[in-house]
């Protein structure tokens, strides 16, 4: 619902700025009382101009107050500049300009028209229409992140400067057609005039767009751990280890002198991958296969990944999502390596600390690299198996495959097959799906043919977990969740869902489970969502909402319209500003990190933090009451608002960016640094380390 709300009120604005744009243009036109029933007219219908911009007005308070009723980030920039700026000079319209277009109604004259050519009769249009496009502007082109002072004050001394211009200007204009008006012009001077103004016209607006996308050029080169974009320390909290001295990134490695408990080596490649379906598509794979290799330990073990790269003229690195490990060895190209370019091979070293679901992708242009394949999943097993005896244990990662940058639909659930898998399950046999959404997009599914626990959120346990029936589970980008069953007599059918505004389609394809590997049952189309802060019992945590936060951060995302790295397209905002400018946080270790996230963009942003877990605190206002709920990725579906909660416990420089990986390519990613962490890597276009 908010989203269609967001489109009314960026419909609205648009339609505020035609319409009163016209008629400031329309009122600004020299008089010349040519009859009564032409002045007559004209006076009326701009008047029902003048109604319908009221009415306008009163639909984006309407849209405004719509928004807010989502939470007050959603309209902090609509009620601090887009919202005055409009409503204040449609007063002074109603009050100055009104008053002097309906005595020219009733009496038209020479000097009723005159008198509506004054500057207190034509700016207040000419203020409302630069106010409306200030509005339209910012909600769509150049949007305004939480007000602060100075962006605010920015913009409304650009307003007031331009107004008083407009005022002189119209002043004297008046006072020309006061005194007879000048001598008109022959058509030559005045089409050559007009050629010579819109030349002008066309110079300035090119010029400014050059320059506007010259200023948006990222640099060659950018060394994270500078955090020029970032804020300084501030709070009043307790040092760690690191605090005061100055620690690089590449001595945060994992163990290195002891000996591995398993070793494995991933190959990538690229080839040509066959879908089931007979479609192919150009891939580059880890081992030739899709997914990657399944790496399954136990925790605690040490694991030593060998990566090799064979992919021609690209370079790649290995990220490990969802597993806190130390800094060194979290696969960042440009920010915890150097990327490992054709030929190179890069060793990485840790001793996985949690359980559960988990994969590995590229981090070297992962918005183009993990598309095409780079990835696989990663199991941690507790010491003591957490699954019943005759376990199936299923992963059903889903992907997308790309053709020519165009997708191939469905997804494939299991690695190349893009069509309904049927596969023998006997009844009465435990069943675990662990479901890895390697997408950007939200997937859903429905389950059918029995009820299911999800037993594992982002590979954390959920403490006693019920039956659900009835619900879609909903899966942000980056996403696992775990869900167990018992196999019944007649088949079980995993769906995916795809939301089209109101309406919910089946995906063709998917997983079926029988007795025989045949049957059918008809997808479930659910339409309540899994909730999973409301989900399982509660249990104690190390801290909670009411504990007391060293740091608190806020962040409202928004897509616009305008330059990024010199290129016009759509650009993802963190607080109106994206990489390198979006906001970051810098902690000290033993911080306690409150953030709020807050979606008034069109798209869901699951929001993945490097190297630490969240604690979900609570969602839309209200307080996670179910099972603790600890994330990687927080999916933040549009017109959400999440808070969550971390211990500063990992000393490093982390990413913290939206994994739809296209979003982050085109600004949505941050960092948190840890105060005195510096990084000998750079990343840029001068540098083997490119951006996602």
């Amino acid at each position: 619902m908010f989203e269609s709300y967001l489109n009314f009120d960026i419909e609205a604005a648009l339609f505020l700025t035609l319409l009163w744009g016209t008629t400031a243009v329309l009122v600004a036109r020299r008089p010349h009382h040519r009859s009564d029933r032409r002045g007559r007219r004209r006076a009326t219908f701009l008047l029902v101009l003048v109604a319908i911009g009221m009415l306008l007005v009163a639909g984006r308070i309407t849209t405004t107050l719509l928004m807010g009723s989502f939470g007050y980030l959603f309209v902090a920039d609509r009620v601090a500049v887009a919202l005055p700026l409009v409503i204040l000079p449609a007063l002074a319209v109603l009050v100055l300009s009104v008053p002097r277009w309906r005595a020219h109604r009733r009496e038209p004259s020479a000097a009723t028209r005159l008198a509506t050519f004054a500057p207190q009769a034509v700016v207040p249009f000419q203020a409302t229409a630069l106010g409306a496009l200030l509005g339209f502007v910012t909600a769509i082109l150049v949007t305004m992140g939480p007000p602060q002072l100075v962006p605010i004050l920015t913009v409304y001394t650009g307003y007031l400067t331009v107004v008083v211009l407009l005022w002189l200007w119209q002043a004297y204009r008046f006072r020309v057609a006061s005194n007879g008006g000048p001598v008109r012009r022959s058509l030559p001077v005045r089409a050559l005039r007009a050629v010579a103004v819109a030349t002008a016209f066309v110079l300035v607006l090119v010029g400014g767009l050059s320059w506007a996308a010259g200023t948006t050029t990222l640099p060659g080169r950018i060394n994270m751990a500078d955090h020029a974009h970032g804020e300084a320390y501030s709070a009043a909290g307790p040092h760690g280890a690191h605090a005061g001295r100055s620690v690089s990134v590449a001595e945060l490695t994992g163990p290195r002198a002891e000996t591995p408990d398993r070793r494995y080596t991933l190959v990538a490649e690229a080839k040509k991958l066959r879908l089931a379906s007979g479609k192919e598509v150009d891939a580059w794979l880890f081992n030739g296969q899709s997914p990657g290799p399944e790496l399954r330990v136990k925790r605690g073990e040490l694991i030593e990944v060998t990566v090799v790269n064979k992919v021609p003229d690209t370079n790649v690195s290995v990220h490990w999502h969802g597993v806190d490990v130390p800094n060194a060895e979290d696969g960042v190209a440009g920010v915890t390596q150097d990327a490992i370019k054709p030929g190179g091979t890069h060793v990485y070293r840790f001793r996985p600390d949690e359980v559960g679901t988990h994969w590995y992708h590229s981090h070297q242009q992962s918005s183009i690299q993990v598309k095409k394949g780079l990835f696989g999943p990663l199991i941690i097993e507790p010491e003591q198996t957490d699954l019943a005896p005759g376990t199936q244990d299923v992963i059903v990662a889903a992907h997308t495959w790309y053709d020519d940058k165009l997708p191939l639909e469905p997804p494939t659930l299991f690695g190349t097959i893009d069509q309904l898998e049927r596969r023998r399950m006997a009844p009465g046999t435990p069943v675990r799906l662990r479901l890895i959404n390697t997408d950007g997009a939200t997937h859903r599914y429905s389950l059918t043919g029995t009820p299911f626990k999800v037993v594992a959120i982002d590979g954390n346990p959920v403490n006693e977990p019920t039956d659900v029936r009835g619900e879609q589970l909903v899966i942000g980008g980056g996403g696992r969740y775990d869900v167990e069953f018992t196999m019944p007599t007649q088949p079980v059918r995993l769906t995916e869902l795809r939301r089209y505004g109101s309406e919910l389609r089946v995906v063709e394809g998917g997983l079926l489970l029988s007795a025989d590997g045949a049957g059918d049952v008809a997808p479930d189309k659910p339409q309540d969502a899994f909730d999973p802060t409301t989900y399982g019992s509660p249990a104690p945590t190390p801290f909670g909402r009411d504990s007391t936060f060293t740091k608190t951060h806020s962040l409202v995302f928004d897509n616009e319209l305008w330059f990024y790295d010199g290129k016009f397209g759509v650009v993802w905002a963190s607080n109106g500003k994206a990489f390198p400018e979006a906001p970051s946080i810098t902690v000290r270790e033993g911080d306690l990190v409150k953030v709020r996230f807050a979606n008034r963009s069109h798209f869901d942003h699951p929001m993945h933090l490097h190297g630490h877990h969240v604690l979900v605190l609570s969602r839309n206002g209200k307080p996670a009451t179910g099972s603790p709920l600890w994330l990687d990725t927080v999916n933040v579906e549009v017109g959400e608002i999440w808070e969550v909660a971390f211990k500063a416990d990992n000393p490093g420089l982390w990413m913290d960016h939206c994994h739809n990986l296209d979003h982050a390519a085109a600004g949505m990613m941050s960092h948190v640094i840890y105060e005195g962490v510096t990084t000998p890597y750079e990343v840029g276009h001068d540098t083997p380390n490119e951006l996602e």
